[in-house]
């Protein structure tokens, strides 16, 4: 298993990533299934499982403590989800990695979730009640008013019903459409493709950057060929999101933390990105 809590210091600044489960999928699941994508995977067996680490973040700056994309693995090992790898051994829950880490639930300022898929938002609420019951919840306002979002809402869908519509009722539910500055260093941007409204939040101090990106990218192929996306995408969208944001991580020499990858750096080879793992 991914290693369940690693730590990373920017600036004053602390960033640290809770893998709550490792997921096993394909990858004829996530990209086109006999397509010609296969050529970016050299030769790898698109239909072999492969290990997808669920990654949920604490950022602390300031008086800022920022939960961002709470998951529950509970909730995602069903039929209509995810399978557990293989080999399989339960993780601490994201409330219990937080009470390791000296978070209490309400001392949580703000929840971010980077984008309305469900392994990404499934730990906003905790029986019933809010995870974070003093937090503000920010998510991306284009995938709350996607039609299939609106009929999920509609017919009462159990994942949304009992997560974000909890928060919405609430009233601590806010969907962003724009940039959003939080302070002591964080912000919130769009980058869609992904999804519509797909966000990334940025954690600057001093000279210092790091980037939680959700699923930007996936795997690292997809950050050296910007033009790789699920299924599920917007490619043309996302191709311009990755372009974008890889230049300005390049630039800025900044840390990347996907969702689903280990930490990072991007750099370039002439004009063609690169992606280096990072060690904590």
């Amino acid at each position: 298993m991914t290693p369940a809590a690693v730590s990373f210091r920017i600036g004053s600044a602390r960033v640290t990533s809770f893998n709550v489960g490792d997921l096993s999928l394909r990858l004829d699941e996530v990209f086109a299934p006999g397509s010609a994508d296969a050529r970016y995977f050299g030769g790898r067996d698109m239909t072999a499982p492969q290990d997808f680490p669920t990654k949920s973040f604490l950022v602390a700056s300031g008086p800022l403590t920022v939960v961002v994309d709470p998951s529950d693995y509970g909730r995602l090992l069903s039929p209509d989800h995810f399978k557990a790898r293989a080999v399989h051994v339960s993780p601490p829950t994201l409330e219990a990695q937080l009470a390791a880490a000296g978070v209490a639930p309400e001392s949580v300022t703000h929840v971010v979730v980077t984008h309305l898929h469900f392994d990404h938002y499934a730990g906003v609420t905790k029986g019933g009640a809010l995870a974070f019951p003093s937090a503000r919840y920010i998510i991306p306002a284009k995938d709350w008013e996607t039609p299939e979002m609106a009929e999920a809402r509609d017919r009462g869908d159990a994942d949304v019903a009992q997560t974000l519509r909890v928060v919405e009722a609430a009233g601590r539910l806010e969907p962003l459409d724009g940039q959003l500055d939080l302070g002591s260093g964080l912000t919130v941007e769009p980058f869609p493709g992904e999804t519509p409204g797909h966000l990334v939040v940025g954690i600057r101090s001093g000279p210092e950057s790091c980037y939680l990106v959700g699923d930007l990218y996936h795997l690292a192929e997809e950050v050296e060929h910007p033009e790789l996306a699920a299924v599920w995408a917007d490619a043309g969208a996302l191709a311009a999101s990755r372009r974008r944001f890889s230049e300005r991580a390049a630039a800025e020499r900044a840390l990347v933390i996907p969702g689903h990858l280990p930490a990072g750096r991007i750099s370039f080879k002439g004009s063609s990105p690169t992606w280096t793992e990072e060690s904590a």
